[in-house]
């Protein structure tokens, strides 16, 4: 029997041994005489030479027979109507057909079914719909997702329409698979996307969007899902400020259009770095919405985008219910992404030290938004290395040890009661509100107890 591993390209042996600590599960179960496989996503991701993330197996044990098989493993029973029994961490599933009702996921009635055939036409889609039998070494390929997945193509399995219907989330995930795969709708696939696509806006409820776009920023081009959302009509449900940029002039200081140069930016953001790549590819969405003519410059302007921007993306992440932190992380940074960084002073670094730390953002994050922003304005050159290390030494040497909160202070609010000789009230918060924005002014230098008593004695008396 030739190698099995031998089927995946690019990803060794070993490399696959150590992520798939699943053969002695599939072993046992075979042994037994159930049929058992791999499937999904991880035989996509290793066909293509990705290591996968999990890793998922079915067979066609029932989910009683697999607690049986694996009493003294550490087994969790996770949806025993659906078949799926955790083994050891692994997913295990019993070979089953879903008929679902319509425009719904949980709207689903679960069959278990003999053949894996039967278990992968259920699949969205083709490049989903294989398994692998990690014994024989056979790749069960009914749709021809090997194919498809050759030629980069997206395809569903069956019927698209149906396969839509059944569940409408499918319309996002397809257009992620496309961005992750950087490949291409099949015909049909696609004449059914644009025919469906206000599913998404009637049938899809937010949270399960927002966790296709959170994947979605794992994808290193990420574009590829944007473009793909607007090119079935589907964007405007879920960024409408973005789906305004398509197509929108930019000006004379840029050659790319506004959406062409979100794009660009929010690739050029390490997938390391998901809320901030989300960022890049909003931080502009306010240019359409502030857009008018300058009779002055003589061309049209983009006055207040950023505060515009920064409200649009509030807005919108809220609808699709993003956390309150998340939020507050990428509409803070559309708003401050065009505070001038190059020669930046001592006090100015400090005033937006300040600023971030209010809003929780590493000053790194903010500096990866603008050399990305940088990066994407193609008639400019980006920003240029030494003003990039010079940027980042004066935050650096203001950061460390800074103040940038009344509680970084040396003095306290008894200090200043006891110094002015005053009861609790408005008056305190207001004096130490002074002395921080001193300290922000003037440096750390000014940040010792002894000075501060000082300066509280001397120009707080009468205030």
């Amino acid at each position: 029997m030739s190698n099995p591993l031998r089927l995946f390209y690019g990803v060794s042996a070993r490399k696959i041994e150590q992520i798939m600590g699943y053969p002695r599960i599939i072993k046992r179960l075979c042994q037994h005489g159930y049929e058992t496989y791999v499937v999904g996503g991880a035989v996509r991701d290793m066909l293509i030479g990705k290591a996968p993330a999990d890793v998922d197996i079915v067979t066609s044990a029932t989910p009683e027979e697999i607690e049986v098989l694996f009493e003294g493993y550490p087994v969790k029973t996770v949806g025993k109507a659906f078949g799926v029994v955790l083994v050891a961490g692994y997913e295990v599933s019993t070979f089953r057909q879903d008929r679902y009702l319509g425009l719904d996921d949980k709207a689903c009635q679960v069959t278990f079914v003999e053949a894996i055939e039967e278990d992968l036409s259920r699949r969205d889609l083709t490049i989903n719909a294989m398994a692998f039998c990690d014994q024989s070494g056979a790749l069960i390929d009914p749709h021809n997702g090997r194919e498809d997945l050759k030629k980069r193509r997206i395809r569903f399995v069956g019927n698209p329409m149906e396969r839509i219907y059944e569940d409408p989330n499918r319309i996002v995930r397809a257009c992620r698979f496309l961005a992750r795969i950087d490949g291409s709708f099949d015909p049909q696939t696609f004449k059914a996307l644009k025919e469906c696509g206000h599913y998404v806006r009637d049938h899809v409820a937010p949270d399960r969007v927002r966790i296709e776009i959170m994947k979605a920023m794992k994808i290193r081009r990420a574009s590829r899902f944007f473009y793909a959302l607007h090119d079935i009509g589907v964007l405007q449900y879920i960024f409408p400020s973005m789906e305004k940029c398509y197509s929108h002039a930019h000006g004379p200081h840029h050659l790319e259009d506004v959406f062409d140069h979100l794009m660009i930016c929010g690739d050029a953001v390490s997938i390391r770095y998901p809320l901030l790549k989300l960022a890049g590819y909003l931080h502009d969405v306010g240019k359409p919405l502030v857009y008018e003519y300058n009779p002055e410059k003589g061309h049209h302007t983009f006055y207040g985008h950023a505060g515009a921007g920064s409200e649009a993306a509030r807005e919108e992440m809220g609808l699709l219910r993003f956390s309150n932190s998340d939020i507050d992380h990428v509409s803070t940074l559309v708003g401050l992404h065009m505070r001038a960084m190059e020669g930046i002073t001592p006090k100015a670094a400090r005033r937006m030290l300040k600023t971030l730390h209010e809003h929780d953002i590493d000053f790194r994050d903010f500096l990866r938004l603008r050399l990305a922003d940088s990066q994407a304005n193609l008639a400019k050159r980006p920003m240029a290395i030494a003003d990039l290390k010079n940027i980042v030494h004066a935050f650096e040497v203001e950061s460390y040890e800074g103040s940038f909160s009344v509680t970084d202070l040396a003095v306290t609010g008894k200090d200043v009661m006891a110094v002015l000789r005053i009861a609790p009230g408005p008056k305190v918060g207001k004096v130490l509100k002074s002395l921080l924005d001193r300290v922000l002014d003037q440096g750390k230098e000014l940040n010792s107890r002894e000075t501060l008593l000082a300066v509280i004695a001397r120009g707080f008396q009468d205030a």
